[in-house]
């Protein structure tokens, strides 16, 4: 197969690939009540563990950084996905604290390894061209867009099987997994072997030396450290919402059958808002990220306001309901526009370890805000932690956004060689 032939390959299944692994299908609707209700946890130990898994995350960042320079992204990726598909397992087979740490363990892998792979996989399949950004949107937004109708359809139903069986949609989980990993056999590596032959011939200690040089390098680029702080407190308000917005439910006593069918809506709206993701980057242009965090600091802080209140059932179901709404229009196109953003003045060999500083910066985040909300959950309700961590990300973001300005949104010309330094541009 030559190098044409290849990239269109990897073009082509991407969106398919996408739809079943980006994230977890039959999961993310019932795993709160599945943890607390048939393994005993409570919701402080579901945040304490998370927290654990972020730190994961952070402690292998760089030894998944030399593997996938080591064996390529396509067989790291396959890699990744297995040690996603046994983290399944392990929520099956297991119980007790230190196995819902080793499980998180074996997921940070995974997802590191697929967090490095993905983008920079579909990235350098994309022949570049002046267009080369809009392509990779397209086909990302495709994958995003499938997989969140794909998973609107399984969460409409992940409710109703968890009443009938709690363990049926963390099967159907794994089975997804073993799909998602026999999809990554059909990608082919878009780049010259030779690279990984050389990789292979230098050893583990010298790619050591290149990462922290190349980290180092990433560090000095103003525009880069920007998107950096930000994405690594946004994605750890993010992730942190996944497991307070099912809390909150519980508190304000929703039945468990109506979880998958509020998280199905979640994700059709995500879907359809993902499919709008040129619509946003060229409505709102440098201030989408500005929109997208204050408006979902105003929804924690409102939300956590109007639930204290308990004006009645309808008013706090309403409120939460709307929170999920900004964060379901807000996560859609976030994550596509991001993964542009790094990969902007950016180049096959180094674009690996630019994502994998990304992830290291946001598993440190995520690690500090899971366990605070971990904390604050122990003290006090789910209404107060909206209130809690909605004012002071509000307050950070004030300050972030304002340092940003004059860093990010520019033309290429107007930014020094310091941001371009990994750019084929001068």
């Amino acid at each position: 197969m030559n190098e044409q032939m290849i990239r269109k390959n990897n073009m082509r299944i991407f969106p398919i690939y996408k739809m079943f692994a980006w994230d977890l299908l039959f999961h993310y609707a019932i795993i709160f009540l599945f943890l607390t209700q048939v393994k005993g946890f409570t919701a402080s130990q579901i945040l304490f563990a998370d927290s654990f898994y972020a730190i994961f995350r952070v402690v292998f960042q760089i030894f998944c950084v030399n593997i996938v320079d080591y064996l390529g992204k396509q067989k790291s990726l396959l890699l990744g996905n297995i040690f996603v598909s046994i983290s399944i397992l392990f929520y099956i087979l297991g119980n007790g604290m230190p196995l819902l740490m080793l499980l998180n363990l074996i997921q940070a892998i995974g997802y590191n390894l697929k967090g490095l792979c993905e983008p920079t996989l579909l990235s350098d399949s994309i022949p570049k061209s002046s267009s080369a950004a809009k392509i990779y949107s397209k086909i990302n937004g495709k994958g995003s867009s499938s997989y969140y109708v794909f998973d609107a359809v399984s969460s409409a139903t992940t409710g109703f099987l968890y009443v009938l069986n709690p363990y049926i949609p963390l099967i159907l989980c794994f089975i997804c997994c073993l799909i998602s990993t026999i999809l990554s056999l059909a990608f082919t590596e878009p780049i010259s072997t030779n690279k990984l032959e050389k990789n292979k011939s230098i050893g583990f200690i010298t790619y050591y030396k290149d990462t922290f040089i190349t980290f180092k390098q990433i560090l000095k680029s103003n525009r880069l450290k920007s998107l950096l702080i930000f994405s690594s407190l946004f994605c750890s308000m993010l992730s942190v919402f996944g497991t307070l917005r099912s809390s909150i439910l519980v508190d304000i006593k929703v039945p468990e059958q109506y979880f998958g069918i509020i998280l199905a809506c979640q994700q059709i709206i995500s879907s359809m808002a993902s499919g709008k993701q040129h619509w946003f980057h060229n409505k709102l242009r440098n201030r989408v990220l500005t929109w997208f965090s204050l408006s979902l600091c105003t929804g924690f802080i409102l939300t956590g306001l109007l639930v204290i209140c308990n004006i009645s059932f309808v008013v706090s179901i309403a409120t939460v309901l709307l929170l999920i709404t900004i964060y379901a229009i807000i996560k859609g196109p976030y994550y596509t526009l991001n993964e542009r953003y790094f990969n902007s003045f950016s180049n096959p060999e180094v674009n690996a370890k630019i994502f994998a500083i990304k992830q290291l910066l946001e598993s440190i985040a995520r690690f500090s805000l899971s366990l605070f909300a971990s904390y604050l959950l122990s003290i006090t309700t789910t209404s107060y932690a909206f209130i809690i961590i909605g004012l002071i990300s509000f307050v950070v973001f004030i300050f972030l956004l304002n340092y940003m300005k004059s860093k990010i949104g520019l033309r290429p010309e107007e930014y020094p060689k310091e941001d371009l330094i990994f750019s084929n541009q001068k």
